[in-house]
């Protein structure tokens, strides 16, 4: 590969940018970064290749880099993942158009290696010999990133240059590419302006005058330069002054459409009611269609496409209103809003507050899986996919759960192939579409996987024991075909977990009545393990751990001396007795539940986000205290099992 400053007679060649001294010097060094093939094409897939051997990653596991671009005069950043190919490291990366230049950092873990004062910073050079337009000037700016604002810190410090050098850069860009000279004024600007000398700053200010002095100069063009007088400058006279030159020479140009879209975006702040917020939420979009090229404008003023689209899905499903969702959430931009509209629109009204069913968020959902699936089909880049993987789980049960379970599959198994058995909700709506699809070896496999991960969720449970009973014709030896399933790796992590959540710590003592009126006093317990429970109707969380506290209570069903309470708390409804009583018989929980009425005993248990379980000692002193419920039925039985055999052995 030659390494090229200024010219190139390859097509796209790739040309290490340095100064000609550090060229000569790293010819004789082993090549740590290189592209294959050499010269490629733009909008070419090539491969990146990697060797740490000589680098602070040297003894890496996992390798990534962040590839930052810089195209059409924008930073870029595409996060890339490498794999371990004999001794280097590799990866695919497809070439994006206009790419000038690019700069990459490679990381695992905490390390991270820039290159040093050399960096991994390259220039693409065009059919033409020349560099690409903006490459010289992106070369110049990624070492300067404490003159110009907007440029990412990316390259070791030790590569950092002076405005001198930034200049220079300027120049060269200037000498190959003479129709960026007003592309480059932000930075020469920037550059003389952190010189503050006389003599810059009058260099300065002649560069601005013959330029706004140009015959038919365009309004992009004098927005660039009232963007000197008002950012670098600080002029507020003179900005304002080429503003109304602005308006006047261009009235339905970018900067008259800029402020009337920000007008616009500021009633949907100011709307009172939430028609009136759909609606300017609506009327914005419509007018004002997601443009790229717009975004610094829309950043520096806090214009937010990402607000006003969460605003249009959450209102339009609320009001039932499908035409209206499908209109504008099948043209959602940026990618961005979609993470939002997802969590806001389908993943809580469906999974959450459980306020809407599998046939009636189905065709919302549809919409914004085409979206997704464009997103994914049509963009390059980890996040693209990174979107897709973590709400294929979602997208999975809704389809399931309609018992379409073929085209569930891809989203399951493309959500298991980076979750890896980890998940137990994933697992369940997994093990659904695999019963449903009437795949029997698969389906047992995947039970055994995770029950060795200890992520089985109830369902699994029960099905794990029906198919072993249906083929031994009985129930006899379950428990030693669970036992065998077990991780043993798994089984000492937990048991690590639980050492290290060991506490010693008084608390207080309270008396609260059960469902059926029962006074319950917790230091009359004391020569016994006590296992509590807070939780309240509205908490999903907590009553999803419930199938798992029933495991653990039913482990224990035989022995007097460990006992559970699971107090209901921080209740909006002052009697909560009925309700307790109906859905422990409805759903088959043996549980006592202590009434908290006031959340007292809650609180001055320490007790805030719910569900929070702790377990107090025979010796009455609180042992251990954790918040929160992960989603697995079998590990948090093993866990709560775990906790009191401890305190059983006497720790």
């Amino acid at each position: 590969m030659k390494n090229c400053v200024i010219k190139t007679t390859s097509v796209l060649a790739w040309a290490l940018m340095s100064c000609s001294v550090a060229l000569a010097q790293q010819q004789k060094q082993p090549q740590v970064f290189k592209v294959i093939p050499e010269f490629p094409k733009e909008q070419d897939t090539v491969e990146l290749v990697y060797d740490a051997r000589t680098t602070v990653l040297k003894d890496a596991n996992d390798i990534s880099a962040q590839l930052t671009g810089y195209t059409d005069f924008k930073w870029t950043t595409t996060d890339i993942k490498f794999a371990k190919n004999d001794s280097v490291w590799t990866a695919k990366y497809m070439l994006p158009p206009n790419l000038g230049l690019m700069n990459l950092v490679f990381k695992s873990d905490t390390l991270e290696d820039k290159g040093g004062e050399k960096t991994y910073s390259y220039i693409l050079s065009a059919s033409d010999g020349r560099q690409m337009s903006g490459g010289l000037l992106g070369w110049g700016l990624l070492r300067t990133p404490n003159i110009v604002d907007g440029v990412p810190y990316v390259v070791d410090s030790a590569a950092y240059k002076s405005d001198e050098v930034l200049l220079m850069w300027v120049k060269y860009e200037l000498k190959y590419h003479p129709e960026n000279r007003f592309r480059v004024l932000y930075a020469a600007a920037s550059a003389l302006k952190h010189m503050n000398t006389p003599e810059s700053l009058a260099k300065l200010s002649k560069e601005l005058i013959t330029l706004e002095q140009i015959p038919d100069i365009s309004e992009q063009d004098l927005l660039e330069i009232h963007r000197v007088y008002r950012e670098i400058l600080k002029d507020t006279a003179k900005a304002e002054a080429l503003q109304q030159r602005i308006v006047s020479q261009f009235p339905k140009g970018q900067y008259v459409k800029d402020q009337q879209r920000l007008v616009d975006f500021k009633l949907i702040q100011q709307a009172k009611t939430d028609d009136e917020r759909l609606k300017a939420a609506m009327d914005f979009i419509d007018k004002h269609p997601y443009q790229e090229a717009e975004v610094a404008f829309n950043d520096a003023n806090r214009i937010s496409y990402i607000s006003a689209y969460w605003i249009i899905s959450v209102y339009t499903s609320m009001n039932k209103d499908l035409p209206n969702y499908s209109k504008y959430m099948s043209k959602i931009a940026p990618y961005e809003a979609l993470s939002n509209v997802i969590y806001r629109s389908l993943d809580v009204p469906y999974l959450s507050q459980k306020s809407i069913g599998a046939a009636e968020i189905l065709p919302y959902a549809r919409v914004i899986m085409e979206r997704l699936n464009y997103y994914k089909d049509n963009f390059q880049g980890d996040k693209y996919a990174t979107l897709y993987y973590s709400n294929a789980p979602l997208f999975a049960k809704i389809l399931v759960d309609n018992k379409l379970y073929d085209e569930a599959f891809a989203y399951a198994a493309a959500a298991q192939s980076t979750a890896s058995y980890k998940n137990a909700n994933l697992n369940d709506t997994y093990v659904r579409v695999l019963e449903g699809q009437g795949k029997a070896k698969e389906l047992q496999m995947a039970l055994e996987k995770s029950y060795a991960m200890n992520q089985s969720s109830t369902y699994m449970l029960e099905l794990m024991k029906k198919n072993y009973s249906a083929k031994n014709k009985s129930d006899i030896g379950y428990e030693q075909y669970l036992a065998s399933l077990k991780n043993v790796d798994k089984g000492k992590e937990l048991k690590e977990k639980v050492q290290k959540l060991l506490i010693n710590k008084g608390i207080p003592d309270f008396e609260l009545l059960d469902q059926h009126g029962k006074k319950v006093r917790l230091s009359s317990q004391k020569g016994k393990i006590v296992v509590l429970d807070f939780w309240a109707s509205w908490c999903a969380p907590c009553k999803g751990a419930f199938p798992g506290m029933k495991l653990a209570v039913d482990h224990f069903k035989d022995d007097p001396n460990v006992v559970f309470y699971f107090i209901n708390t921080q209740e909006r409804k002052p009697d909560m007795k009925d309700y307790v009583i109906n859905y422990m018989k409805e759903n088959s929980y043996p549980f006592t539940v202590l009434l908290d009425v006031d959340s007292k005993a809650s609180k001055d248990a320490g007790v805030g986000p719910i569900p929070h379980k702790m377990v107090v000692g025979s010796d009455g002193k609180l042992r251990f205290s954790e918040v929160g419920y992960m989603g697995s039925t079998s590990e948090l039985a093993d866990e709560i099992i775990e906790m009191v055999n401890v305190l059983k052995a006497g720790k």
